[in-house]
């Protein structure tokens, strides 16, 4: 099993600092390369006062740095693993599917909110085997003592599991009409 979460997303202690991995967010990453080309612009062409030249060069380090980590932490998967997350992800699709009220339930109000909540939080997806476990265990989902995580946790496995392997990542997607 790859690993999700890289140091950049730990703090000294070991703990995961956010929900999801630096590599997940992909609108930040091209922010930070943005930033990145108009620092390097603004000292190629002399558009930064001398006395904030020191200070940019170091800005400009911090940065190219820390994007460099967020490029290292992001899972390489093998074609076995490839595979292994594919199918994790068709799975998981279907059973997160199947705990959600269809699109035409809901936006004719017949789904209940409070079975909704239930189905969000409650540990009601079943961890089919090992491999769920460990991914669990990497994306920083508890499961319960009787194997199961709640809708939530499944999405958010889902998620990482579909952006690592550079497919679509939005939930509603699996929504039923």
């Amino acid at each position: 099993m790859p690993k999700i979460f890289g140091d950049v997303d730990k703090t000294e202690k070991g703990k995961i600092k956010s929900q999801y991995p630096a590599w997940y967010y992909d609108q930040q990453i091209e922010d930070m390369k943005e930033s990145i080309r108009q620092r390097e612009y603004q000292l190629d062409n002399d558009l930064v006062m001398q006395t904030e030249k020191g200070i940019q060069r170091e800005r400009l380090r911090q940065e190219k740095e820390r994007l460099d980590q967020i490029e290292a932490s992001r899972p390489k998967l093998s074609p076995n693993e490839t595979e292994e997350f594919a199918k994790i992800r068709k799975e998981m699709g279907t059973e997160i599917r199947d705990q959600m009220f269809t699109r035409s339930e809901m936006d004719r109000g017949l789904a209940d909110a409070h079975e909704e909540a239930r189905r969000m939080t409650e540990p009601i997806i079943k961890i089919k085997n090992e491999k769920e476990a460990k991914l669990a265990e990497e994306c920083g989902v508890k499961v319960s003592k009787d194997g199961k995580v709640s809708r939530k946790d499944a999405e958010k496995m889902w998620k990482i599991v579909s952006k690592s392997l550079g497919e679509m990542s939005n939930v509603e997607g699996l929504r039923r009409g």
